[in-house]
């Protein structure tokens, strides 16, 4: 959806532009998920000078700050950058170029991927980031009922299911975890390749500090893989941190990553089938694994 020059959404980004000396020449919205009770939406952006941005709505100015906090987190690795910010709204750069196909990266690409999601994990907290209620391995556990239960409910899983699901993570439940800068969706989908062959990461409104094991799970959930581009993502990822603790305990964070990605999918109407299947498998301790994987 295309829209005039007096037809912005939301005057946050008309006084987000102003601040980049840019004035709008047309505006797109280019949001891929959207709810009925969160304010949230993204547009793409050409000024009349050329320019091209993006702009995004957070739910609220203090979502929209907590994200701010992280930004210097990005430093140094290739994630699109903030230009301003406004009320809700940030203006973001426009990283031009190609879509990304999972099937199409190369073991080099996938190796160079695992490092930059490590070393995002493995940045400093920055000090404006409060650290009193940060989120642990008892909230997941806790979180991770509630998505099960609501699961049940809607018809989506049986509840013998279900109490297999729990019994399973409680047996694998880490007692131990590192907290760090974590991204959320790191997966191809949100990935631009740019005429210079380097592949940028452009949706970064998920990142928060929470457990790195998690960010982990949650991109293997996200990202299909064959064995080998996981053999090289693992070999990658492990050149900046330790896998250590992640492999210990990795059906916990299957489970956990695997029913959030089918709650967030079955509220978008999307297809959740592929994930109950690697949720069987891991019911049925598969041969097939517990990470979805890629055919191709």
């Amino acid at each position: 959806m295309t829209q005039n020059s007096n037809q912005v959404p939301d005057p946050e980004i008309a006084k987000g532009l102003a601040s980049i000396g840019g004035e709008l020449s047309s505006i797109e919205e280019v949001t891929t998920l959207r709810t009925k009770t969160k304010n949230r939406a993204c547009y793409r952006i050409g000024l009349t000078d050329g320019r091209t941005v993006k702009a995004r709505c957070f739910a609220s100015i203090e979502k929209r700050q907590a994200f701010m906090n992280l930004i210097p987190a990005l430093d140094g690795l290739p994630f699109n950058r903030v230009l301003t910010a406004s009320g809700c709204v940030v203006i973001e750069e426009w990283i031009s170029g190609s879509a990304v196909q999972s099937h199409s990266l190369t073991s080099d690409d996938t190796r160079q991927l695992a490092t930059v999601l490590a070393r995002l994990n493995r940045k400093r907290i920055p000090s404006t980031v409060r650290t009193k209620t940060l989120q642990g391995i008892e909230w997941h556990v806790s979180r991770l009922g509630n998505l099960l239960q609501n699961l049940v409910k809607k018809n989506r899983i049986e509840s013998s299911l279900a109490g297999k699901l729990l019994k399973i993570a409680e047996a694998h439940q880490p007692k131990d975890f590192e907290l760090g800068v974590i991204h959320t969706d790191f997966h191809p989908q949100n990935m631009i390749r740019c005429p210079n062959d380097e592949i940028w990461t452009i949706d970064n409104e998920g990142l928060r500090i929470g457990v790195l094991d998690f960010d982990l799970g949650r991109c293997l959930t996200r990202w299909a893989m064959t064995p080998t581009q996981r053999k090289t993502f693992f070999h990658g990822y492990s050149e900046v941190r330790s896998l250590a603790p992640f492999l210990e305990h990795q059906t916990f964070w299957a489970i956990n990553t695997l029913v959030l990605t089918i709650e967030i999918n079955d509220n978008h109407g999307r297809s959740i089938d592929h994930f109950l299947a690697r949720l069987n498998c891991v019911t049925e301790n598969s041969k097939d694994g517990i990470w979805p994987v890629s055919r191709q």
